[in-house]
């Protein structure tokens, strides 16, 4: 029973936790924290009436605090508020100006495509088509009256011949034209070729010296290796004559000093390792970065290819140009010369005069019939019909309101009413951009709604905006969730809560992450020398480094004109590998320029529950918020200790 009690607990804490996470959106924080503080006292107070009179005894001490490591889920996430909106919506609006007569729907209402929404007044309109069309008549008039002008145009010929035959010099002169500025363009466009050819070898150049790049740092990388792997053989063998000459030395078969001489070769052996892993890690770094280099060129080289070939088609293009061009101006130059000879031969002058006057009254004509058209669509624009099927989510219409027309650049009316597309509801939401990495398109979403509590809508991410925009001081990205199946419930503006699960691994075992904790030791191995007599075991000294920061530390032990220091691991500034120091006691300055080599152990562990709780090393993977992968040191099932919150302030254990 004790056990079932305290999983609410746990669970119960993962509820607040989340509930951290959305405080940016509720406006009742204070109210929420009473709420969850008073609901985590019950809870404690009921694991404590059920443990028996031995709680009641110890008075006002808490209870402790245990989890249990136990198989589950794991998954990372990313929550964020937003709200709902339709993903199609069209705003309405007039292509006309006028007066609504009639309006038939209401906000609220679903229509379909094609649907009539309103009509406007269309009697201005209706005049304006009477007008156009006397303007039509008037030009079929005309047409007519240009017929009856044959004998006007009679002296026009000699013009018209005068004409001609400037038409065909222009003509002329456009073949020559044309000629030449082809031919130009297309030597151009070979230089251009030529040009993007030598770029591109010296491309494939500087490829090939990034190749050659790349394969000398895997080279570098294999002797890297190779070095880890000679100085992990040096650190085994340097531990296991440790430990032969500690059994040596318990059994009183040798020296302390040659304990503590193999201690130091150990010591020794694990900074070379540590050294060497660190040179095969930025290796590894250098070669990934030699890889982007030769992709990166890769790119630079497909991108030339591509505009070779292009301006290889151009350049065929262009030749294809010319031949038509010359082919064009070289007909335009014979219809010129054929009109010429046409003019001359003409004897019929009012026929071509009485042409020319009907082709001009039959333009007109055509105008007038396009303005009669124009008019007749206005006329169908009264009638304003549903442009989209979907629900009209916003209208602030009455009949005999004046309406202005939406298809001016200058127009800065509003719509007259908003159709949206419930079918496909989605969610647009900011996310910070130190979340992005995590962030790729159809992950799944969890949304719920206030409105709606206690029930989880599926969703993806639909689309992660390439821009980031400036809110509250942080840069964010707008993402926007599709609502699977989206539920007729939904609607448009509802406040949401989203969660964006990133990472999932299923059937992994999981600690509560309030039990695990870390401890940090910190070692410096100072070559002193063998004339230094000032410095001796347990004896409290600083290292003072070039830059003129102090470290404290206790000397463990004096060998060999080497001090062996345990630092005060709640330092900072302190890094590992060899370094040069001053040594100081008692604030004054006994070495300097002292070589050392510092090292920094990070070690997790938690303390297992039991009759005298037991500290236990573990190897922890991925966490989150509330938990933890465990990868070694626990078994499912284990109990451990939670940190108490109450007594003995935040680092104490909940131990009675």
């Amino acid at each position: 029973m004790n056990l079932k009690l305290e999983d609410k607990m746990i669970n119960f804490q993962k509820t607040l936790i989340k509930d951290r996470m959305r405080q940016n959106k509720l406006k009742k924080n204070g109210l929420l924290a009473i709420l969850s503080m008073a609901l985590v006292v019950g809870l404690t107070t009921s694991c404590g009436e059920k443990r028996g009179a031995t709680a009641n005894k110890t008075g006002a001490q808490t209870e402790k605090r245990v989890g249990v490591v136990k198989r589950g889920n794991f998954q990372e996430r990313i929550s964020a508020t937003g709200n709902l909106e339709a993903l199609v919506e069209v705003e309405v609006k007039s292509q006309v100006e006028g007066e609504i007569v009639t309006l038939a729907v209401d906000e609220g209402d679903y229509v379909q495509a094609d649907d009539i929404l309103l009509k406007l007044d269309p009697r201005r309109i209706i005049e304006e088509r009477r007008q156009a069309e006397a303007n039509v008549d008037a030009a079929k008039a005309s047409v007519t009256q240009a017929e009856l002008n044959t004998e006007l145009k009679r002296a026009q010929l000699s013009t018209r011949l005068s004409k001609a035959e400037a038409d065909y010099k222009i003509a002329e002169s456009n073949l020559d034209a044309v000629k030449a500025e082809s031919s130009s363009r297309l030597t151009a466009a070979e230089t251009d070729i030529q040009t993007t050819k030598n770029a591109l070898e010296q491309d494939n150049l500087s490829l090939e010296q990034a190749r050659l790049a790349l394969s000398q740092a895997k080279l570098t990388l294999i002797d890297n290796e190779t070095a880890l792997k000679s100085a992990q053989v040096n650190q085994d063998n340097a531990l296991s004559e440790r430990d032969r000459n500690k059994d040596l030395f318990e059994k009183k078969y040798v020296a302390k000093r040659t304990l503590e001489e193999a201690e130091n070769r150990l010591a020794n052996a694990e900074s070379q390792y540590n050294s060497a892993k660190q040179r095969v890690a930025a290796q590894k770094e250098s070669i990934e970065s030699q890889k982007k280099a030769v992709k990166a060129k890769q790119s630079i080289i497909e991108t030339r290819k591509t505009t070779l070939k292009y301006q290889e088609l151009n350049l065929e293009k262009l030749k294809e140009m010319r031949s038509a061009q010359e082919k064009r101006s070289q007909l335009q130059l014979e219809i010129a010369k054929r009109q010429m000879e046409e003019v001359t031969l003409t004897i019929d002058q009012e026929q071509v005069v009485a042409d020319q006057s009907k082709i001009i009254a039959e333009a007109q004509h055509l105008r007038n019939e396009s303005s009669l058209e124009s008019v007749k669509e206005r006329l169908e624009w009264t009638t304003i019909r549903a442009p989209i099927s979907g629900t009209i989510t916003l209208m602030e219409l009455e009949v005999g309101e004046i309406v202005t027309s939406g298809r001016s650049a200058f127009s800065q009316s509003p719509p007259l009413m908003t159709i949206s597309d419930l079918s496909q509801m989605v969610v647009k939401t900011y996310i910070n951009e130190v979340d992005m990495e995590q962030l790729q398109v159809d992950q799944v979403v969890e949304i719920t709604s206030d409105t709606y509590k206690g029930k989880i809508y599926q969703g993806r991410v639909m689309e992660i905006s390439p821009i980031g925009v400036e809110r509250e001081n942080i840069i964010s990205f707008e993402v926007m969730i599709e609502v699977i199946d989206s539920p007729p419930e939904l609607k448009p503006g509802m406040s949401t809560d989203i969660d964006i699960i990133t990472y999932e691994e299923k059937n992994v075992l999981l600690i509560p992450i309030e039990a695990v904790q870390s401890e940090t030791s910190i070692t410096a191995v100072a070559q002193i020398g063998s004339g230094n007599n000032q410095l001796k075991t347990d004896q409290a000294i600083q290292l003072k480094s070039l830059s003129g920061k102090s470290f404290n530390g206790k000397i463990s032990s004096v060998q060999s004109g080497q001090l062996l220091i345990n630092m005060d691991a709640g330092q900072r500034g302190l890094r590992p590998g060899p370094q040069t120091f001053a040594v100081l006691s008692n604030g004054r300055q006994v070495a300097d320029g002292i070589s050392t080599a510092v090292s920094i152990k990070r070690d997790k562990y938690v303390m297992v529950d039991g009759d005298s709780p037991t500290r236990t090393s573990v190897k922890i993977g991925l966490q989150n918020e509330v938990d933890a992968i465990v990868l070694s040191g626990l078994q499912n099932g284990a109990r451990v200790l939670l940190k108490n919150r109450t007594a003995g302030g935040p680092g104490s254990w909940g131990a009675r």
